[in-house]
């Protein structure tokens, strides 16, 4: 076995699931927050798509059912010219497009009223499970939602604890209840449903217009295990069955839309009717798998129980709201348990959109991010119209608020010209960390639009490339030179620039990108308590009491980190010191993350991380702040693999903001240059450095050695040594690289 396989056996071996047992969601109260239009506290289910939300007490379990796709859209029945015209003379708060839910499942037991409740998330497996005792009465469930079907199942079991009860076969009465559409309510548009011997099924349309647009969905469940006779009740419908100690059932619902299939309904009444009380366990276990994959993609080990529990919550709870091939979640993901979700559930565009996806990048989980690009392509045609009506310019302007499909939840801007700009952060990263050429060329368009509206909107005076008339936060009519806004336009050219090169197209636009980013505004600057920082703006706001909106320079945009001009660096770290942002409504996705950046003090980090983990956090493992809702998910996770591994400035660092007493370490954390690093920590020294080179790129390492020479040995090519603080190293297409520095011998490592 070579060394490679050998180290790759130690760091992959299974992650013992007692240590998972101690990253469990556990509820031991029904939970409070559901429905809710906002973020909910009840256990998540989902599949990137379907999302489900256990709601309800013991004895009317109410499984919440929502859809990534199924959005109200203002626009249907109308022309091209007809909807331009109603959105460039909307001045109203919203469009009418939102998101709303599907509907929900009521599994009724009426002998467990008053019964104990627990229940577990499983992130684990993506299960959760439920234990209910009413005297003697026990009854267990276990429901997941299919991780690569449109499949919500639930096993229901019972046990009688008195020997009595389980000789007469007690049986116990249950009814499952159909409902579309927000609860309480019975007003949905286009409403069908309908029973057959072995099903009931509903299907509806979110839009009342009859066109082939409108968003439509069916949900068909069937009862396996037991007889059931399933009843018509108007406008519900019911399936009544029993259930004997030592007996299970199991309910199988598929939910599908007309973007799944086009005879949506059909398919999913054969899917459920074809479904076998066999097929059970062989759905489970693809869907296990599916999830044991998931976390085989890259792991930490930071010795830390609590803020362990929550890097991987996080990670669970967006690996079940995002998928490629997908429609991508707004604010809550795809637990919509109201037909009015706050903000309208919308991909809103000055962070909340984009947020959730950064962690997906650096922990390796690109393989479910890719469809966050698809609305932005679809809105280019309104975003030029936007940009060329309300401001002369070319390329596209975004309002704060759309939806997939080139939907525009709301004409809102904000007096915000950076919501364009902000989008552009999430496929610049998933480029760099994938080197993924086909996506390059797949954004580019979008990037070019984006760029083109900042060559008109931008002004060059004086020397210097100035922003105006730009607002920081939300309506706070600034004046001049927002700070994110200049780090994320500068973000932007350099991005345009590199991948142009990359793809040798555009040359002769080069020299207008380059004398942007070579004349663009110095960061503006402000004193405070004897230190300098940076200012919000350069004319109208200076400093903010909320928000992380001045240091989103730093982070997402990536414009200052370790190797930057040390003054630089010093404001930075001045800013990060002075803001005390560890507990805020927004900042919570950034702040941390940028403090990681910038170097700050690491046991503060982490301190107040954990903090954050404990008092902000829900039973099933969502921290929510009040600004939104799945943004939150980002902030445990990215601050995390930011002070295990950098990369963002070129040169790949381990363990750069890392206290020195913990002992940690990562595998297979992503880089920008599309390498797989993994490290270990030790006793306040860096143990080995493996790397796996994907696409042959030139890496740069900074030796955490100091100026000790490493050994480089490779898997293909020639191994030897190195000195230097940076090891620049020429890599081949799939090659594995371990550095491990002089007087240690490889086996030590192993």
């Amino acid at each position: 076995m070579s060394i490679f396989e050998t180290i790759r056996a130690r760091v992959e071996s299974p992650r013992y699931e007692d240590i998972w047992e101690r990253r469990m969601g556990i509820f031991n109260e029904p939970p409070q927050r559901i429905p809710c239009t906002t973020f909910i506290d009840a256990p998540l289910l989902g599949n990137g798509d379907v999302g489900v939300a256990v709601g309800g007490v013991a004895s009317a379990l109410t499984f919440y059912v929502g859809k990534n796709d199924f959005w109200v859209q203002a626009h249907m029945g109308e022309t091209w010219e007809q909807r331009k015209e109603r959105l460039l003379n909307d001045k109203g708060r919203r469009t009418g497009t939102r998101i709303i839910t599907v509907g929900q499942l009521v599994l009724q037991i009426p002998r467990l009223s008053g019964a104990s409740y627990h229940m577990e998330q499983d992130i684990f497996h993506g299960e959760v499970r439920g234990t209910f005792q009413k005297d003697s009465i026990v009854v267990k469930t276990c429901s997941w939602v299919c991780a690569e079907r449109n499949l919500l199942v639930t096993e229901i079991s019972y046990e009688a604890l008195e020997p009595q009860e389980q000789e007469k076969g007690d049986e116990l009465d249950i009814t499952i209840i159909h409902h579309a559409g927000e609860p309480g309510t019975d007003e949905v548009s286009n409403y069908e449903n309908g029973l057959t011997e072995d099903c009931m099924w509903f299907q509806y349309a979110a839009n009342s217009a009859h066109v082939p647009e409108t968003r439509r969905v069916a949900v068909v469940t069937r009862v396996l295990g037991q007889a059931a006779r399933y009843e018509d009740r108007f406008q519900v419908l019911a399936a009544v069955t029993k259930l004997v100690p030592g007996e299970k059932i199991t309910l199988v619902s598929s939910i599908h839309s007309n973007l799944d299939e086009r005879e949506f309904l059909e398919y999913s009444q054969k899917e459920v009717l074809g479904f076998e009380w066999n097929d059970i366990r062989t759905v489970k276990e693809e869907h296990a798998n599916w999830w044991k994959n998931f976390w085989s993609k890259s792991y930490v080990d930071i010795g830390d129980p609590i803020l362990e529990k929550y890097y991987y919550g996080s990670y669970y709870i967006l690996a079940s709201c995002i998928r490629n091939g997908k429609t991508p979640p707004g604010l809550f993901g795809n637990w919509i348990t109201t037909d009015r979700p706050k903000w309208t559930g919308s991909y809103t565009l000055n962070y909340n959109y984009e947020s959730p996806y950064w962690c997906l990048y650096a922990g390796n989980h690109t393989d479910i991010a890719e469809a966050y690009c698809e609305p932005l392509l679809a809105v280019i045609p309104l975003g030029k119209v936007f940009a060329d009506h309300f401001l002369g310019c070319r390329g596209v302007y975004l309002p704060v608020e759309m939806g997939p499909w080139g939907t525009i939840c709301s004409m809102v801007f904000h007096d915000q010209k950076s919501n364009a700009a902000y989008t552009t952060v999430n496929l610049l990263m998933h480029y760099y960390h994938t080197y993924d050429i086909e996506y390059g060329r797949k954004v580019y368009p979008y990037l070019l639009e984006v760029a083109e509206f900042w060559e008109d909107y931008l002004v060059f005076e004086d020397g210097r490339y100035v922003i105006y008339d730009d607002s920081i936060h939300e309506r706070s009519k600034d004046r001049k030179n927002p700070i994110y806004s200049m780090g994320l336009v500068q973000m932007l050219f350099k991005g345009l620039l590199d991948m142009s090169q990359e793809f040798g197209i555009n040359e002769a636009r080069y020299e207008k990108w380059e004398h942007i980013l070579a004349h663009f505004s110095p960061y503006p600057l402000l004193e405070k308590n004897g230190r300098t920082v940076f200012r919000y703006t350069e004319e109208g706001m200076a400093w903010g009491r909320s928000n992380s909106v001045g240091t989103q320079h730093i982070y997402p945009a990536g414009m200052i980190g370790l190797d930057s001009d040390p003054q630089l660096l010093e404001i930075a770290r001045n800013t990060v010191d002075e803001m005390q942002r560890w507990t805020d409504h927004n900042a919570f996705p950034t702040y941390y993350t940028t403090a990681a950046r910038v170097g700050y003090n690491p046991e503060a980090i982490l301190e107040n991380l954990r903090r954050e983990c404990v008092e902000k956090s829900f039973p099933n493992l969502g921290i929510h702040h009040g600004g939104g809702g799945i943004e939150d998910s980002n902030g445990v996770p990215s601050c995390i693999n930011e002070m295990l591994l950098q990369s963002f400035q070129g040169t790949i660092r381990v363990f750069p903001v890392w206290p020195g007493r913990r002992d940690a370490h990562f595998h297979k954390l992503r880089v920008v240059g599309a390498f797989l690093v993994s490290s270990e920590y030790e006793k306040a020294r860096v143990k080995y450095i493996l790397l796996h080179s994907e696409k042959g790129r030139e890496c740069s390492v900074l030796n955490p050695w100091g100026d000790v020479p490493v050994h480089v040995y490779r898997s293909r090519g020639i191994s030897g040594q190195y000195s230097g603080s940076r090891i620049v190293l020429k890599t081949e297409i799939e090659e594995d690289i371990l550095l491990v520095p002089e007087g240690i011998a490889v086996e030590d490592v192993l």
